[in-house]
């Protein structure tokens, strides 16, 4: 993309973003000026099947559901060398981890964040998709002031499906745990994902942001060794919250994917938390 200017319709501006295989661009339209973001994949991957493989089943996997906490990812393109890129809304602000970065989020706006993360994620599994990988930096704020949001509530969109699966996919060939360690479900790390993966780490991601550390930590093999076998620590004792906060981040972290609450009740919850519900702190 480097060395390409025009992709299709649409102009390269500036880059954006750099993965391990490819970049994100903003774009403008050549004839409406419409900003775009595009994820090209570098040219010397684009001989590798399965790489182009998983770029192109982002576009398939987000576009199953139409949601306002999910990007929307337009569409899947080729240019006339065979290069694979996708075309997706711009987003203007910045990733959950840039903010949390920077400084300790306050426990209403960590709250309003989940909850819309955890409603955007229920939309995937109710069509079917398991996003494999909520964290931080696959949550991105749309507005850069947490105080001058809409309603009060930051609106997010859950962002980057390369690792993502449908809920009735078959085994991969390939053995590799697919995901972030620190917020890994036990089943996840077995190589067996469900929906109640992503609500462990929504859970995981909750406690790190109340805390201000993950679950767990440690090199990867104490990381695997800590998801599958050992209990958390209570998360107000680091930091005083609201009762029904810190039991629905411990459920959410349960080793078996059946003790936890779906996604939906997990949204439901974190709404009624948003909402002014009972905020009787625990510790």
């Amino acid at each position: 993309a480097r060395r390409r200017s025009r992709f299709g319709d649409y102009d390269i501006v500036t880059p954006l973003a750099r993965g391990g295989m490819g970049g994100v661009y903003l774009a403008v339209h050549a004839w409406t000026g419409e900003r775009v973001a595009l994820k090209v994949l570098d040219s010397q991957y684009a001989g590798h099947p399965e790489v182009v493989e998983r770029l192109l089943a982002e576009h398939a996997l987000a576009s199953r559901t139409r949601h306002p906490g999910v990007l929307d990812i337009r569409g899947a393109y080729w240019t006339d060398d065979r290069v694979p890129y996708l075309v997706m809304e711009y987003l203007a602000g910045e990733t959950l981890g840039a903010i949390a970065d920077r400084a300790p989020i306050d426990l209403p706006s960590i709250i309003a964040i989940c909850a819309r993360a955890a409603a955007a994620v229920a939309a995937l599994h109710a069509a079917g998709v398991i996003h494999c990988d909520i964290k931080h930096d696959n949550l991105f704020v749309l507005d850069q002031h947490l105080d001058q949001c809409l309603d009060g509530w930051p609106r997010i969109k859950v962002i980057d499906f390369g690792v993502s699966r449908l809920v009735d996919e078959p085994p991969r060939a390939d053995p590799s745990v697919a995901g972030t360690p620190w917020c890994i479900a036990p089943e996840q790390w077995r190589g067996k994902p469900c929906p109640a993966s992503d609500v462990y780490g929504l859970g995981c991601l909750l406690y790190d942001l109340t805390t201000g550390h993950p679950p767990f930590d440690g090199s990867l093999p104490e990381l695997m060794a800590a998801h599958l076998e050992r209990r958390p620590s209570r998360p107000s004792w680091v930091r005083p919250m609201p009762i029904a906060l810190e039991r629905l981040i411990l459920r959410s972290l349960a080793k078996r994917p059946g003790d936890r609450p779906t996604m939906h009740d997990v949204a439901v919850a974190l709404d009624a938390l948003a909402d002014g519900g009972s905020m009787r702190r625990a510790g």
